[in-house]
């Protein structure tokens, strides 16, 4: 998760700078003009319900096993994937806060037929997870910047996820929906009073993954978690 990790660093850099922007520029305006004790309004308005469309890459991976400790080999997952997302927010003052609700592909991988963990074996196919499909529900809170067009915001939902996996041609592949959270932070800017482009990055957890059948009632699962990172544009209407 390197490549995420550096991101999300980059995003909350981007933020501090903007702050810093707008604290320098209200120092020097503090120097040459007398103190007012009224507050200036932000100019720009984030208010209202938007719809937006993004592009996605996520990272992560899972440790197959059973459900009753037995353990199988690791799986790394990642790729691309496109999203939609509806949502509203609520402005007062500088605070923006409101909620989203979004549906993108998922991200997959394979461990090669012949790898052998310590209880289970790739020997019948590849050891494969597949994450075909997320959704979220999420609240958001966050805070404008400088001239009001420029939000950083942090977000914490509900996600659920559509899985396939285990061990192809065996009784431990199989599918499930799985049902966890996710958290994350973003940075969006507006380039018209309806247009904005924002960047994501999100951690989620599905908890323990449900696949097929391990061996009588065992339940063969993947435990484990994932990353992604997001681009995209949102239309506020």
């Amino acid at each position: 998760m390197k490549l995420i990790a550096t991101i999300a660093l980059g995003l909350i850099v981007a933020g501090f700078e903007q702050a810093y922007a707008q604290s320098a520029d209200y120092s020097a305006n503090t120097t040459s003009e007398p103190l007012t004790l009224a507050a200036t309004a932000p100019t720009a308005d984030w208010s209202g319900q938007f719809v937006g469309g993004y592009l996605t890459y996520g990272e992560g991976s899972y440790l197959q096993g059973s459900d009753t400790g037995r353990v199988g080999v690791n799986v790394d997952v990642d790729g691309f994937g496109l999203g939609l997302r509806y949502g509203q927010n609520w402005q007062k003052g500088t605070f923006v806060f409101g909620f989203d609700m979004s549906v993108q592909s998922g991200i997959d991988g394979i461990t090669a037929q012949g790898t052998g963990g310590p209880n289970f074996f790739c020997g019948t196919g590849d050891c494969n997870v597949s994450i075909n499909a997320l959704a979220t529900i999420r609240g958001r809170y966050g805070m404008v910047f400088g001239d009001g067009k420029t939000m950083a915001y942090g977000a914490y939902g509900l996600a659920i996820g559509a899985i396939d996996g285990g061990i192809f041609n065996a009784r431990q592949q199989g599918s499930s929906t799985a049902v966890g959270y996710t958290a994350g932070i973003g940075l969006s800017r507006m380039v018209t009073n309806r247009i904005s482009v924002f960047g994501e990055v999100n951690y989620v957890d599905l908890g323990d993954i449900e696949f097929g059948a391990a061996s009588g009632n065992e339940t063969f699962l993947g435990e484990g978690d994932f990353a992604t990172v997001s681009i995209g544009v949102d239309y506020r209407f």
